[in-house]
């Protein structure tokens, strides 16, 4: 049976589609009275439904497994009495007609739900049995139903969460025992379901620290501390758990998009990394057509985003792909940093536009911003100001005015709320705003929390409320796969950065061959012909070695911003990553390599063979290469990086024995010879180079040249080990270090 997901309700023995206006049947009224007048337990055909793919939502006595059956097992997160999350596996089994049964035991008896082609919703108390033998309906609903699937429509109508936070504190410990400095101060606030709420307040007054708080993109790590008591439908939650995150999508001021990727390219990739392994490409591709739809990017889904060096996207468009990037999840709530900031009015009002079809289908959406337009202000439902860390309003928009005139600071007539309440915020002192009744405590958010669940949350056994997943995304074989993928497009379409970086090595190659023209076939028994064959070989391997390791070092660098959105929203392990981009560079490493060496090879015309030639310059290659990608791991900006270039490599040379023999080398600096690449490689190709010099002065010219960098014919394995040792080594050191850096702030 076809693998397809539409939720379907039961009412008094009928099934609905989700959406169907049965209230406007008077006689499916009737029933509906009739059947609630009969059963205390029962789906009502009102109930709100959470639809939010790659979740279970246990709401209203309801259980919904809203993915296809081969993505189980589900893990269930729910509460304990004392508090703490723990996870429950789902009973699952298969019936002969291929329906699926998940149960659950609570307080109540036994809870079952059935997933095949779509989702079907039961009572509590029907059994599998009920479903197989006593149901037909059932079973023809089942077997009736088209391929519409659940994941094509990113803006389905679900219930949405409330998040809720208190004593909220953030402080930052001063150097030099200067005290501590508080960003947030007992920060307290709610975001309502299916409303825009806003973080308004001036320059300055913990908008995004806080923003950064709730979405679990901030950690106390050395001089900063952070508190904070955070509810999800009164059920506490840490954001920064990777399964919380899950349900908040955050988008940052910056938007970090791969600047050779379309929209549609982006939305279709955090797609197949997010949602369940079975979602099709079908499907997919479906979801992907309606997003782009919804946010109005059809007209530009195929045109590059673009970046600092890419022409592409306008700011409003890259911004509405960011947004678009993050709903294919379909969150409970989404959180965005300043995402008007650098847009025009129109661009601004069209995003507004974008996230109030979002809550429109059921998620919060809380953001920061400065300082809106008017049209702007009036699109958020709930509004939070801050200032100086504390909040001074917060509430619902339509009672800003009304809060203002009481405390004396009415807002006067025909003049936008926002820029009146940034005036007030900055002309005027927090004494006296204190003293005038600003910065208010909400009785009810301030309870003891512990009142808050016994009376808000419920759990999957007997509190009847749940959150919960199944772990099935996209395998690591499959991250590897299209992140290699994304990778190999993104330097086909980087045309210039391609361009620059063969054109700069075979620029070199042409000019090193034609400065060292045969210099392979000199008299060795001459020492300046002899000079200048040692040098050429020594500059060929060079080159092969800088060609490859430049571009390697940049790249992390670079691609940091890219790559700590994608992991910390769950699209890809650390592992993956980097797994693809040693393939790639392993690939792109071998094409440099054989095309430098194709030119000086036979330019220069050495004597050792040229596969040989070839597999030493392609071993140093990648083992320098690895050495720069842990450098480029280590450090965040790329102009570091630049500066940090030299200092990797000339050491190498200087400890080759190109200019000094290593015997004259002070013996307690010349141990770091061994720790570079470039010393086994020279060594290596050194002993196949001049292995037969000719006449015997030329032979003892070659042995004496041979001896003078401590190269031994004996040990010619061991530097083949110990090349692959250092490549080894240093990849390792750099996928710690960016764990390290990816796991910075989660």
């Amino acid at each position: 049976m076809t693998n397809k997901l539409r939720l379907v309700k039961r009412v008094y023995g009928r099934y609905f589609p989700v959406g169907e206006e049965q209230h406007n049947n008077s006689s499916s009224s009737t029933q509906m009275k009739n059947y609630e007048e009969s059963s205390k337990k029962r789906t009502r055909a009102d109930d709100s439904i959470t639809t939010t793919s790659n979740m279970i939502i246990m709401d209203n006595d309801i259980i919904s497994l809203e993915e296809p059956c081969s993505c189980l097992p589900v893990t269930v997160l729910s509460e304990d009495n004392n508090g703490d999350m723990v996870e429950t596996k789902l009973q699952k089994q298969i019936s002969d007609s291929g329906v699926m049964i998940v149960e659950s035991n609570n307080s109540s008896g036994t809870q079952s739900d059935s997933l095949s082609a779509e989702d079907i919703w039961f009572e509590e108390g029907e059994t599998a049995r009920d479903l197989e033998n006593g149901n037909s309906t059932v079973m023809e609903k089942v077997q009736e139903l088209g391929d519409t699937a659940l994941e094509e429509n990113p803006f389905a109508p679900r219930p949405g969460k409330t998040l809720l936070w208190t004593n909220v504190n953030m402080t930052m410990s001063s150097y030099g025992g200067g005290g501590e400095r508080k960003i947030l101060d007992n920060v307290w606030g709610e975001v309502p379901r299916k409303e825009i709420t806003a973080i308004m307040g001036p320059s300055g007054a913990g908008k995004t620290s806080l923003l950064n708080v709730l979405a679990g993109r901030a950690a106390p790590r050395g001089p900063l501390k952070i508190t904070a008591d955070v509810r999800l439908d009164n059920y506490a939650v840490n954001p920064r758990s990777m399964k919380i995150r899950k349900l908040i999508a955050f988008v940052a001021q910056d938007d970090s998009l791969q600047a050779t990727a379309t929209p549609r390219e982006s939305i279709a990739f955090s797609a197949r990394l997010r949602l369940p392994r079975s979602t099709t490409d079908r499907n997919i591709q479906k979801l992907t057509d309606r997003m782009l739809a919804e946010l109005g990017l059809a007209k530009c889904a195929d045109t590059v985003i673009g970046g600092m060096m890419v022409k592409g996207l306008s700011g409003g468009e890259r911004k509405r792909t960011s947004v678009g990037v993050e709903l294919v999840t379909k969150p409970d709530l989404v959180c965005l940093d300043e995402p008007t900031s650098g847009l025009d009015s129109f661009s601004a009002v069209q995003l507004c536009q974008v996230l109030k079809k979002v809550t429109q289908a059921g998620s919060g959406v809380l953001m920061s911003i400065h300082q809106p337009a008017s049209d702007i202000f009036c699109s958020f439902g709930h509004l939070i100001i801050l200032n100086e860390g504390r909040v001074m309003y917060q509430g619902s928009v339509a009672n800003v005015p009304t809060f203002f005139a009481q405390r004396g600071h009415p807002c006067p007539p025909h003049f936008n709320p926002a820029d009146w309440i940034m005036n007030r915020a900055k002309m005027i002192s927090t004494t006296e705003l204190c003293k005038a009744g600003f910065y208010p405590e909400d009785e009810r958010i301030l309870k003891d929390p512990k009142e808050l669940n016994a009376a808000g949350t419920r759990s999957l056994f007997g509190k009847r409320r749940v959150i919960a997943w199944s772990s099935k995304t996209a395998s690591k074989a499959t991250q590897i796969r299209l992140l290699f993928r994304r990778e190999v497009i993104n330097l086909t379409r980087d045309k210039i950065a391609m361009a620059g970086r063969l054109g700069f090595s075979t620029l070199l190659s042409l000019m090193m061959g034609a400065i060292f023209w045969d210099v392979g076939n000199s008299d060795s028994a001459n020492i300046a012909g002899l000079q200048g064959h040692f040098g050429g070989l020594v500059l060929s391997l060079v080159l092969s070695m800088i060609g490859t390791a430049q571009p390697s070092l940049l790249a992390f660098p670079l691609e940091r911003p890219v790559f700590v959105r994608e992991y910390s929203t769950n699209h890809y392990s650390v592992l993956a990553y980097f797994t693809s981009r040693f393939l790639v560079e392993a690939t792109v490493t071998a094409v440099q390599v054989l095309k430098i060496s194709a030119m000086t090879y036979y330019m220069m015309g050495f004597n050792l063979s040229f596969g040989t030639y070839c597999l030493t310059s392609y071993a140093l290659a990648m083992s320098s290469t690895a050495l720069a990608v842990a450098f480029g791991c280590a450090i965040e900006d790329p102009k570091l990086g630049m500066e940090m270039f030299p200092l990797l490599f000339i050491p190498q040379l200087l400890f080759s024995g190109f200019f000094v023999i290593p015997s004259m080398i002070p013996s307690w600096i010349r141990w770091q010879r061994y720790i570079f690449p470039l010393t086994y490689g020279l060594q290596i190709a050194m002993l196949e180079e001049f292995d037969d010099c000719g006449s015997p002065a030329g032979r003892a010219n070659c042995r004496l040249l041979i001896e003078s960098i401590e190269a031994d014919a004996d040990q010619v394995c061991l530097y083949w080990i110990l090349l692959v040792v250092l490549f080894i080594v240093f990849r390792v050191l750099a996928l710690a270090m960016l764990r390290k850096k990816a796991t910075k702030f989660f």
